[in-house]
């Protein structure tokens, strides 16, 4: 049989059906690209390591509550200045200012406000038009910074076209300093830049007489820059976020109990705190509490550097205080009545010496037209005025009584020129000449006794006092004890009376031995004789009142009994004044009722150091009706009567006009 040979046409087919099978094929090996050569290895490198991110500083911000200017600063063309108090030790220190401003302005105009430091403009701002606020941020150069390490003077100045506008720091401004991270300033630099709100913080449960005295101490020290200061023993403060992440450092700490023997500075999380440790903590705290705090310029402090400054000044004799020691300026000005004013506490004289006269001298230009005579004012009460002798400096003397001192007192000088014009100063060397001071029962001879030292005597059934119950001791040394006067605390043991060794504040149930005081207590009664054994005051209800009485125990000791309420009120932020009288009761709004046991009748005084709460309950009687309130009800009464006439005259004419539409039927028929 012959094979089958496929013809030509079947041939051609099948070439064509390969074609078509092998075309993909060709085609992915058209667009395959080359294999490439092989390459030498390639050495890798590890990544650079990410740098670390640096915290925002911390912020302390400074306000004007902090500056004694709670109502803001008013100023006009010519200008006012500001002072803020700068760290001194810190390098890296930056600082911001957040000023705001109102304006008053009578006549429409362009006004702005320039903002100089160290004779230099650094910001100029005009109000928008129509606008009475304005709040200028800007940063402080580093050079202004440094000109004056101990404070940055801000200069403000109104800049008015029509004239008569007068512009306000508001009270929300302020200045931040920015700490650097990780500064380890010192120990009298932390002491200065602890916030306002500071808290004391001890150890829970029942203190040593050691550590109870430090946080005393160094909470008068902390109340006596201007702190508002709380004893405690619960958790530190953290540091706060602001709106836009700041770290704010906006409440301070002071450790007592921790930490090496006297002072140190300690991290707290990223905040700077005051640790006050070793046996004798309180002599540390009483280095900060006197003139000797800007000593410590390191980040730890010994308690042998603390003994010895304060036991060399309680030795030196003080007979007189120069006008530069007290608060105030003694500046030279111009015009025919300069005045000058100047403040000075008694709990802040050296030496427990009571005021006795002052010297003033002045330096004036000549006078042509005759003498000029000088007056001196204390505490709203005029000391005297005398003629000043020709020539320069011109002294004259006058002797003050003692009935017209005060715990803070306030002298006042003017000078009466003949003429117009003229350069006069009171000298910076002008005296307050110092006294022994009397034996005296009042209140206000126990910051002379206390200058010594005073000794703080506590019930504590316990074995020791807790961090919570100093809070009422701190509250009333504040106004009677003097900066840098030693304090003790002692602890009264069993039932028996305590026996004080020195002049001293004691805090407890019962009276000191061998004193006499004038005021008894008796199941919630308060009963008020005289030094006879007479009664002339019998109060009840007084659970929530704080008895304050001046006595000697026995060793002619003076010193303040203090007897606690069962329900202790809430203490005001400011001390109680105690200065006349030697009782006084105690409220939640300072003095409530002060008066003196050896006078025949009760002087009684209110000296609220605050405003009465306006939330008060309403007393249950009616009181009587003074004759101020009956002359207020009366006026009320006549602006109303007007009206209430003309409603009466319109009632009566309605009823007359439907008397006559309406006749009454028995008179008809």
């Amino acid at each position: 049989m012959r094979p089958h040979r496929p013809s030509a046409p079947a041939a051609g087919r099948c070439l064509v059906v390969a074609a078509l099978l092998l075309l993909p094929l060709a085609a992915e090996a058209q667009q395959r690209p080359a294999r490439p050569a092989p390459r030498p290895p390639v050495a890798t490198q590890p990544l650079p390591a990410p740098l670390p991110v640096a915290p925002p500083p911390l912020e302390r911000r400074i306000g004007l509550d902090e500056l004694g200017l709670e109502a803001g600063l008013a100023f006009g063309t010519a200008g006012r200045e500001v002072a803020f108090a700068m760290p001194r030790d810190m390098p890296g220190l930056a600082a911001r200012a957040s000023l705001g401003f109102d304006l008053v302005a009578p006549f429409a105009g362009r006004q702005a406000v320039e903002v100089w430091a160290n004779g230099r403009v650094l910001a100029s701002r005009a109000f928008a038009e129509g606008e009475t606020r304005l709040t200028i941020d800007l940063p402080i150069p580093a050079e202004d910074l440094a000109r004056d390490g101990a404070a940055l003077r801000l200069g403000l100045r109104l800049v008015d076209q029509a004239g008569g506008a007068l512009a306000t720091l508001r009270a929300d401004s302020h200045l931040a300093l920015l700490l650097p991270d990780g500064m380890a300033p010192s120990v009298a630099t932390l002491f200065r830049l602890l916030p306002r709100q500071t808290q004391v913080l001890t150890r829970p449960g029942p203190l040593p007489a050691t550590e109870a005295a430090a946080a005393l101490r160094i909470g008068l020290a902390l109340a006596g820059s201007g702190r508002e200061v709380r004893i405690g023993s619960g958790a530190p403060p953290v540091i706060e976020r602001g709106p836009a992440g700041q770290r704010l450092w906006t409440t301070g700490a002071v450790v007592v109990g921790l930490g090496p023997s006297g002072a140190a500075v300690l991290d707290l999380d990223g905040m700077p705190a005051l640790a006050l440790g070793g046996p004798q903590p309180e002599r540390a705290a009483g280095l900060l509490d006197g003139p000797w705090r800007d000593a410590a310029a390191a980040p730890t402090l010994g308690v042998r550097d603390a003994r010895a400054p304060e036991e060399a000044t309680a030795a030196l004799p003080f007979a007189a205080l120069p006008f530069a020691a007290l608060r105030g300026a003694t500046l030279p000005q111009e015009g025919a009545a300069p005045g000058w004013a100047l403040e000075f506490a008694l709990r802040d004289l050296p030496g427990g010496g009571m005021p006795s006269s002052i010297d003033l001298a002045f330096m004036r230009t000549p006078d042509t037209a005759g003498r000029s005579i000088a007056t001196a004012v204390l505490n709203d009460t005029m000391l005297g005025s005398a003629a000043l002798a020709e020539g320069s400096p011109a002294r004259i003397s006058l002797p003050i009584p003692p009935a017209l001192l005060r715990l803070d007192n306030r002298l006042v000088v003017t000078l009466q020129r003949p003429g117009p014009g003229g350069v006069a100063q009171l000298l910076p060397d002008s005296l307050l000449r110092l006294s022994p001071a009397p034996p005296s029962r009042d209140f206000l001879g126990l910051p002379s006794r206390f200058a010594g030292g005073v000794e703080v005597i506590l019930d504590a059934p316990e074995g020791g006092p807790v961090a919570e119950t100093l809070n009422p001791v701190l509250w009333l040394l504040r106004g009677l004890v003097p900066a840098a006067a030693p304090i003790t605390v002692s602890v009264r043991e069993g039932t028996a009376p305590p026996r004080p060794t020195g002049p001293f504040i004691a805090i407890t149930a019962e009276p000191p031995a061998g004193s006499q005081p004038a005021l008894r207590f008796d199941a919630g009664r308060l009963t008020l004789s005289d030094r006879d054994g007479r009664p002339l005051l019998d109060l009840e209800g007084a659970q929530r009142m704080i008895a304050a009485q001046s006595v000697v125990a026995e060793g002619d000791r003076p010193g303040l009994w203090l007897r606690l309420p069962t329900l202790m009120p809430a203490l005001p932020a400011a001390a109680p004044r105690l200065e006349r009288g030697d009782v006084a009761l105690l409220d939640g709004q300072g003095v409530a009722l002060a008066w003196s046991s050896a006078a025949p009748v009760p002087e009684v005084r209110l000296a609220y150091a605050e405003a009465p709460n306006p939330a008060a309950p309403a007393p249950a009687a009616p009181a009587p009706a003074m004759p101020g309130t009956a002359q207020a009800e009366r006026s009320a009464i006549l602006v109303w009567r007007p009206y209430v006439l003309a409603v009466l005259w319109v009632l009566g004419f309605a009823l007359v006009v439907h008397a006559f539409l309406h006749p009454r039927r028995e008179a008809e028929a």
